[in-house]
Protein backbone atom coordinates (compact mmCIF):
# COMPACT_ATOMS: atom_id res chain seq x y z
CA UNK A 1 0.00 0.00 0.00
CA UNK A 2 1.49 3.50 -0.77
CA UNK A 3 1.84 5.92 1.52
CA UNK A 4 0.84 9.54 0.79
CA UNK A 5 2.76 12.16 2.28
CA UNK A 6 1.31 14.34 4.73
CA UNK A 7 1.18 17.95 4.48
CA UNK A 8 0.20 20.08 7.18
CA UNK A 9 -2.20 23.10 6.91
CA UNK A 10 -0.13 26.26 6.95
CA UNK A 11 -0.25 28.32 9.60
CA UNK A 12 -0.77 32.23 9.51
CA UNK A 13 3.03 32.56 10.45
CA UNK A 14 3.89 29.97 7.13
CA UNK A 15 1.78 32.18 5.34
CA UNK A 16 2.33 36.10 6.67
CA UNK A 17 5.80 37.18 7.51
CA UNK A 18 5.42 37.64 11.41
CA UNK A 19 8.72 38.76 12.22
CA UNK A 20 8.62 41.67 10.31
CA UNK A 21 4.91 42.38 11.26
CA UNK A 22 4.13 40.74 14.34
CA UNK A 23 0.23 41.16 14.43
CA UNK A 24 -0.14 38.40 16.12
CA UNK A 25 1.16 40.44 19.62
CA UNK A 26 -0.55 43.50 19.50
CA UNK A 27 0.93 44.94 22.56
CA UNK A 28 4.24 44.61 21.79
CA UNK A 29 6.59 47.38 20.94
CA UNK A 30 7.43 46.60 17.76
CA UNK A 31 3.56 45.95 16.66
CA UNK A 32 3.00 49.58 18.56
CA UNK A 33 5.95 51.19 16.62
CA UNK A 34 4.56 49.50 13.17
CA UNK A 35 1.00 50.94 13.61
CA UNK A 36 2.10 54.48 14.87
CA UNK A 37 4.29 54.92 11.89
CA UNK A 38 1.92 53.03 9.56
CA UNK A 39 -0.96 55.73 10.34
CA UNK A 40 1.37 58.38 10.08
CA UNK A 41 1.92 57.22 6.13
CA UNK A 42 -1.76 56.86 5.91
CA UNK A 43 -2.28 60.66 6.98
CA UNK A 44 0.27 62.09 5.25
CA UNK A 45 0.49 60.64 2.07
CA UNK A 46 -3.05 58.48 1.84
CA UNK A 47 -1.26 55.17 1.46
CA UNK A 48 0.67 53.00 3.61
CA UNK A 49 2.06 50.27 1.96
CA UNK A 50 3.85 46.62 3.96
CA UNK A 51 6.17 45.12 1.43
CA UNK A 52 6.92 40.94 1.71
CA UNK A 53 3.56 40.90 4.15
CA UNK A 54 2.88 37.38 2.57
CA UNK A 55 6.01 35.67 2.47
CA UNK A 56 7.58 34.79 -0.97
CA UNK A 57 6.29 30.49 -1.64
CA UNK A 58 2.59 31.46 -0.51
CA UNK A 59 2.33 34.19 -2.72
CA UNK A 60 3.40 32.13 -5.34
CA UNK A 61 0.74 29.60 -4.46
CA UNK A 62 -1.87 32.37 -4.15
CA UNK A 63 -1.06 33.76 -7.75
CA UNK A 64 -1.16 29.90 -9.09
CA UNK A 65 -4.54 29.23 -7.78
CA UNK A 66 -6.01 32.96 -8.79
CA UNK A 67 -4.72 31.99 -12.47
CA UNK A 68 -6.87 28.59 -12.43
CA UNK A 69 -10.02 30.55 -12.04
CA UNK A 70 -9.00 33.00 -14.48
CA UNK A 71 -11.54 31.30 -17.23
CA UNK A 72 -14.42 31.70 -14.54
CA UNK A 73 -13.58 35.22 -14.15
CA UNK A 74 -16.34 37.50 -14.64
CA UNK A 75 -15.06 39.93 -17.50
CA UNK A 76 -16.54 43.72 -16.38
CA UNK A 77 -15.99 46.69 -18.72
CA UNK A 78 -17.17 49.97 -17.78
CA UNK A 79 -17.20 53.71 -19.02
CA UNK A 80 -17.82 55.67 -16.18
CA UNK A 81 -16.62 59.47 -15.16
CA UNK A 82 -13.64 60.00 -12.54
CA UNK A 83 -16.28 60.26 -10.05
CA UNK A 84 -18.21 57.55 -10.98
CA UNK A 85 -21.70 59.75 -11.45
CA UNK A 86 -23.76 59.72 -14.38
CA UNK A 87 -22.70 61.61 -17.13
CA UNK A 88 -24.04 65.22 -17.25
CA UNK A 89 -24.46 66.15 -21.01
CA UNK A 90 -25.65 69.55 -19.69
CA UNK A 91 -21.72 70.59 -19.16
CA UNK A 92 -19.39 71.39 -21.90
CA UNK A 93 -17.08 68.07 -23.43
CA UNK A 94 -14.18 68.88 -21.23
CA UNK A 95 -15.75 68.88 -17.88
CA UNK A 96 -14.95 66.04 -15.67
CA UNK A 97 -18.44 64.82 -15.65
CA UNK A 98 -18.43 64.62 -19.49
CA UNK A 99 -15.49 62.52 -19.70
CA UNK A 100 -15.61 58.95 -20.07
CA UNK A 101 -12.75 56.36 -18.61
CA UNK A 102 -12.46 53.29 -19.59
CA UNK A 103 -12.13 50.37 -17.03
CA UNK A 104 -11.88 46.72 -18.12
CA UNK A 105 -10.61 43.83 -15.47
CA UNK A 106 -11.78 39.70 -14.62
CA UNK A 107 -12.95 39.44 -11.52
CA UNK A 108 -13.49 36.19 -9.11
CA UNK A 109 -16.42 37.03 -6.62
CA UNK A 110 -16.18 35.56 -2.97
CA UNK A 111 -18.48 33.26 -3.46
CA UNK A 112 -16.19 31.13 -6.15
CA UNK A 113 -13.04 31.37 -4.07
CA UNK A 114 -12.81 27.63 -3.48
CA UNK A 115 -12.02 26.82 0.23
CA UNK A 116 -8.78 25.51 0.04
CA UNK A 117 -7.54 29.17 -1.57
CA UNK A 118 -4.50 30.75 0.61
CA UNK A 119 -6.43 34.06 -0.38
CA UNK A 120 -9.24 32.80 2.12
CA UNK A 121 -6.80 32.33 5.24
CA UNK A 122 -5.75 35.99 5.30
CA UNK A 123 -9.14 37.47 5.12
CA UNK A 124 -10.76 35.40 7.73
CA UNK A 125 -7.88 35.95 9.95
CA UNK A 126 -8.84 37.87 12.80
CA UNK A 127 -5.50 39.52 13.47
CA UNK A 128 -5.15 40.63 10.27
CA UNK A 129 -8.95 42.59 10.61
CA UNK A 130 -7.21 44.10 13.91
CA UNK A 131 -3.86 45.35 11.94
CA UNK A 132 -6.20 47.40 9.28
CA UNK A 133 -8.47 48.16 12.30
CA UNK A 134 -5.87 49.60 14.07
CA UNK A 135 -3.90 51.29 10.89
CA UNK A 136 -7.12 52.83 10.12
CA UNK A 137 -7.56 54.18 13.71
CA UNK A 138 -11.07 52.64 13.82
CA UNK A 139 -13.02 51.71 17.28
CA UNK A 140 -15.00 48.99 15.37
CA UNK A 141 -14.50 46.91 11.60
CA UNK A 142 -16.02 43.80 9.67
CA UNK A 143 -15.40 41.86 6.99
CA UNK A 144 -17.90 42.56 4.27
CA UNK A 145 -21.22 40.53 5.01
CA UNK A 146 -21.73 40.23 1.04
CA UNK A 147 -21.48 36.68 -0.42
CA UNK A 148 -20.07 38.10 -3.88
CA UNK A 149 -18.17 41.38 -2.71
CA UNK A 150 -16.34 40.73 0.50
CA UNK A 151 -12.97 39.19 -1.08
CA UNK A 152 -12.52 39.17 -4.94
CA UNK A 153 -9.40 38.16 -6.80
CA UNK A 154 -8.26 40.71 -10.24
CA UNK A 155 -7.09 39.97 -13.12
CA UNK A 156 -5.74 42.09 -15.31
CA UNK A 157 -4.77 40.90 -19.33
CA UNK A 158 -3.26 42.48 -22.28
CA UNK A 159 -4.59 46.23 -22.55
CA UNK A 160 -6.60 46.02 -19.52
CA UNK A 161 -6.93 48.65 -16.93
CA UNK A 162 -8.23 50.82 -14.49
CA UNK A 163 -9.22 54.09 -15.24
CA UNK A 164 -8.56 57.10 -13.44
CA UNK A 165 -11.05 57.57 -10.73
CA UNK A 166 -12.00 58.22 -7.15
CA UNK A 167 -12.85 55.67 -4.91
CA UNK A 168 -16.91 56.06 -2.82
CA UNK A 169 -15.06 54.16 0.02
CA UNK A 170 -13.26 55.49 2.44
CA UNK A 171 -10.23 52.97 2.18
CA UNK A 172 -9.42 50.42 0.10
CA UNK A 173 -6.85 46.84 1.00
CA UNK A 174 -5.43 45.25 -1.43
CA UNK A 175 -2.34 42.82 -2.08
CA UNK A 176 -0.15 41.89 -4.72
CA UNK A 177 -0.24 38.39 -6.00
CA UNK A 178 1.65 38.65 -9.39
CA UNK A 179 3.29 41.80 -11.31
CA UNK A 180 2.22 42.02 -15.46
CA UNK A 181 4.91 41.70 -17.74
CA UNK A 182 4.71 45.17 -18.21
CA UNK A 183 2.65 48.16 -17.43
CA UNK A 184 -0.60 47.38 -14.32
CA UNK A 185 1.54 50.03 -11.95
CA UNK A 186 -0.84 51.86 -9.56
CA UNK A 187 -0.76 56.01 -10.41
CA UNK A 188 -2.29 58.17 -7.72
CA UNK A 189 -2.63 62.27 -7.42
CA UNK A 190 -2.88 63.14 -3.64
CA UNK A 191 -5.67 65.15 -2.57
CA UNK A 192 -6.45 66.13 -5.92
CA UNK A 193 -10.71 67.07 -4.26
CA UNK A 194 -11.60 67.43 -0.87
CA UNK A 195 -14.79 66.48 1.37
CA UNK A 196 -16.33 69.67 0.65
CA UNK A 197 -15.36 70.57 -2.97
CA UNK A 198 -15.01 68.12 -6.14
CA UNK A 199 -12.89 70.27 -7.74
CA UNK A 200 -13.76 70.22 -10.95
CA UNK A 201 -11.32 72.80 -12.54
CA UNK A 202 -8.16 70.80 -11.06
CA UNK A 203 -9.21 67.62 -11.73
CA UNK A 204 -10.28 68.79 -15.59
CA UNK A 205 -6.24 70.77 -15.45
CA UNK A 206 -5.27 67.67 -15.18
CA UNK A 207 -7.03 65.25 -17.32
CA UNK A 208 -6.36 68.03 -20.02
CA UNK A 209 -2.28 68.03 -19.06
CA UNK A 210 -1.30 65.40 -16.66
CA UNK A 211 2.25 67.38 -15.94
CA UNK A 212 -0.57 69.66 -13.66
CA UNK A 213 -0.21 67.45 -11.13
CA UNK A 214 2.74 64.78 -9.48
CA UNK A 215 1.83 61.43 -10.21
CA UNK A 216 3.22 59.15 -7.86
CA UNK A 217 3.38 55.15 -8.61
CA UNK A 218 3.02 52.14 -6.47
CA UNK A 219 4.55 49.36 -8.64
CA UNK A 220 3.07 46.10 -8.20
CA UNK A 221 5.17 43.53 -5.96
CA UNK A 222 3.80 40.25 -5.61
CA UNK A 223 3.01 39.89 -1.54
CA UNK A 224 3.03 43.72 -0.82
CA UNK A 225 -0.27 44.53 1.00
CA UNK A 226 -1.74 48.07 0.29
CA UNK A 227 -3.94 50.39 2.23
CA UNK A 228 -5.15 53.20 0.30
CA UNK A 229 -7.34 55.98 1.11
CA UNK A 230 -8.53 56.74 -2.44
CA UNK A 231 -12.26 58.63 -2.15
CA UNK A 232 -9.92 62.32 -2.34
CA UNK A 233 -6.75 61.03 -4.44
CA UNK A 234 -7.00 60.31 -8.12
CA UNK A 235 -5.91 57.22 -9.39
CA UNK A 236 -5.89 54.28 -11.75
CA UNK A 237 -4.49 51.41 -12.77
CA UNK A 238 -2.16 51.82 -16.43
CA UNK A 239 -3.18 49.16 -19.12
CA UNK A 240 -1.13 45.86 -18.50
CA UNK A 241 0.95 45.07 -21.38
CA UNK A 242 2.39 41.07 -22.70
CA UNK A 243 1.38 38.14 -21.61
CA UNK A 244 1.71 37.68 -17.91
CA UNK A 245 -1.75 38.32 -15.98
CA UNK A 246 -1.64 41.17 -13.55
CA UNK A 247 -3.43 39.52 -9.96
CA UNK A 248 -4.34 41.18 -6.83
CA UNK A 249 -7.19 40.27 -4.39
CA UNK A 250 -9.01 42.97 -2.93
CA UNK A 251 -10.54 42.53 1.04
CA UNK A 252 -13.50 44.09 1.72
CA UNK A 253 -13.63 46.21 5.15
CA UNK A 254 -16.47 48.28 6.48
CA UNK A 255 -16.96 49.80 9.76
CA UNK A 256 -21.02 48.68 10.22
CA UNK A 257 -22.46 45.20 10.44
CA UNK A 258 -24.26 43.31 7.98
CA UNK A 259 -23.15 45.56 5.14
CA UNK A 260 -24.63 44.05 1.39
CA UNK A 261 -24.19 45.37 -2.34
CA UNK A 262 -28.06 46.10 -3.69
CA UNK A 263 -29.06 44.00 -6.63
CA UNK A 264 -27.77 46.72 -8.93
CA UNK A 265 -24.50 46.64 -7.87
CA UNK A 266 -24.00 42.89 -7.78
CA UNK A 267 -25.05 42.69 -11.23
CA UNK A 268 -22.63 45.79 -12.44
CA UNK A 269 -19.64 43.94 -11.15
CA UNK A 270 -20.38 40.02 -11.03
CA UNK A 271 -22.41 39.59 -13.57
CA UNK A 272 -25.39 38.23 -11.52
CA UNK A 273 -27.19 39.38 -8.36
CA UNK A 274 -26.94 35.88 -6.48
CA UNK A 275 -24.23 33.60 -5.05
CA UNK A 276 -24.98 30.72 -8.04
CA UNK A 277 -22.10 30.63 -10.49
CA UNK A 278 -22.31 32.35 -13.65
CA UNK A 279 -22.84 29.43 -16.74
Amino acid sequence: MTTLPFTPALTLGDIIDLERYPITDRTSPAYLELVTHSQSLLGQEGVAIFPGFVRDRPVVAMAEQTLALHSRMFRFRENHTVYFKPQDESVDPAHPLRRLMNTAKDTVAYADIPADHLIRQIYGSDEVLAFIKDVLGLDTLYRHADPLAALNLQGFTAGQELGWHFDRSDFSVTLSLQAASAGGDFEYVRMLRNESDDCYDAVREFLDDPQTQQIEVLPQVPGTLTLFRGRYSLHRVTPVEGDRLRLNAVFAYVDQPNVEFSAYARQLFYGRTSVDPLV
